[in-house]
């Protein structure tokens, strides 16, 4: 009598997770970061953590937006499709800026 001993193949999958958004906060009338970086696609987002209400805008060709009023306690994601720097500003307090550099 002989014995077979039998190997199924073993299938493995790699299930790669959606990039966790990059997250920019508004109080006291700064962004909480000067500088971020993000990837094609990844979500930047938004939140306005301040007590007053803010405009967060980009007028960059290729890079522009313009998120009108953000209520305290509002939020809004933005994602881009290609390469490039630059800067995003609150039309109502032009002293907030922050540099978004957008990488492959």
């Amino acid at each position: 009598m002989s014995a077979r001993l039998l190997f199924a193949p073993l299938a493995v999958a790699l299930i790669v997770a959606p990039l966790a958004p990059v997250v920019v906060g508004q109080k006291g009338k700064k962004f909480s970061q000067s500088e971020v970086t993000v990837k094609v696609g990844e979500k930047l987002v938004f939140n306005n953590d301040d007590d007053v209400t803010h405009n967060v805008f980009s007028a960059a060709p290729g890079f522009a937006f313009n998120v009108v009023a953000m209520k305290p306690g509002a939020n809004h994601e933005v994602a881009f499709t290609k390469t490039g720097s630059f800067d995003v500003r609150c039309a109502f307090h032009p002293a907030m800026k922050v540099k978004v550099t957008v990488t492959k």
